[in-house]
């Protein structure tokens, strides 16, 4: 069992500068607590002078940032977090699975002669549900295998590669067709890197999804240093509409469209923004809140519905490679 980051002793930090432009001395913005942690450390977010990015110095070393990424760390336990009401929340991920195939159908075509990656791909239900619906060869690729390793036979039977480490450590087959990002880039140490690293692996005209919190939502306006699209300090940086565009066209992406609604529900992300705000690190069984959870979930649809227009909390990006 890997110990929590409660269990062991303060990490090592380091200061950084800017992550998108380089410039250094940003000012400070605000502090968050660890979450989903008990750990109760503090840690702040400063935005850049010059190109406005949010993001986290000093931050934990990535030698050290597994810490937060234990056995009790929700997104990788998956639906058996909620005990008797698993079938339900799978139900949801997979909700979440087809409007994320939609998303990469629309970015790309798609057959059994294209090979797509996704970067980040914790458990790899989406690149199960998008085999199964054409056909595509599918790589996914994540820092940790925690998301896979205890159910090897049915991701070999969906007919996935699955590889652990970074990117630039992992023999990923190439060129892809299609490059997705699901709630991946922000916890990346150095995206500038990465995203021109995609680049390269990508084919010429092929399609990189990106999905991501947007800071400047209601939901963060509302919650402050409470928030979940922060989620301290995993995160190293915090996008806006704008850097995140500039990002991607730094790296040397085309920019093709951005929209406010993600394929998460905006919903999941306040109400993991008011579970940390009552304290509650969601490293036990989650269960007891299921009732309640759907409650507020179902009251917020009128809400949820209007996130075409209102900015909820997340936000896409659909960018191409241009050139040979």
């Amino acid at each position: 069992m890997v110990p929590s980051a409660s269990e062991m002793g303060p990490e090592p930090t380091e200061e950084v500068s800017c992550l998108l432009c380089g410039a250094g001395g940003a000012a400070p913005l605000l502090e968050s607590r660890a979450q989903m942690s008990r750990s109760g450390r503090r840690f702040r977010f400063v935005r850049c002078g010059r190109c406005g990015l949010v993001y986290l110095s000093p931050r934990v070393v990535e030698r050290a940032i597994g810490r937060y990424y234990g056995d009790d760390y929700v997104p990788h336990r998956g639906p058996e977090a909620w005990g008797r009401f698993a079938r339900l929340a799978a139900e949801g991920q997979r909700r979440t699975d087809r409007r994320r195939v939609r998303l990469a159908r629309s970015a790309a075509r798609l057959g059994p002669a294209a090979a797509v990656l996704d970067l980040g791909c914790g458990r790899p239900t989406f690149l199960e549900a998008l085999v199964r619906e054409t056909g595509c060869r599918a790589t996914g690729s994540d820092s940790s295998d925690r998301g896979w390793r205890d159910d090897p036979a049915r991701w070999q039977a969906a007919g996935l590669t699955l590889l652990r480490g970074r990117l630039e450590e992992v023999a990923a087959a190439g060129p892809f067709d299609l490059i997705t990002m699901w709630h991946a880039l922000e916890h990346d140490y150095d995206p500038l890197r990465t995203l021109r690293n995609l680049r390269d692996r990508c084919r010429a005209g092929g399609a990189l999804v990106v999905e991501v919190p947007d800071f400047d939502s209601l939901s963060r306006h509302t919650q402050g240093a409470w928030w979940a699209g922060l989620h301290t300090p995993r995160h190293s940086a915090v996008y806006t509409r704008g850097t995140l565009r500039a990002m991607l066209e730094r790296a040397g992406w085309k920019v093709e469209r951005q929209d406010r609604q993600g394929t998460l529900d905006p919903y999941v992300l306040w109400w993991l923004g008011r579970q940390e705000r009552a304290g509650r690190a969601l490293e036990g069984p989650l269960e007891p809140a299921f009732l309640r959870f759907m409650l507020g979930k179902v009251l917020s649809l009128p809400v949820t519905a209007m996130q075409r227009w209102l900015p909820l909390g997340l936000q896409v990006a659909v960018a191409r490679r241009e050139g040979a």
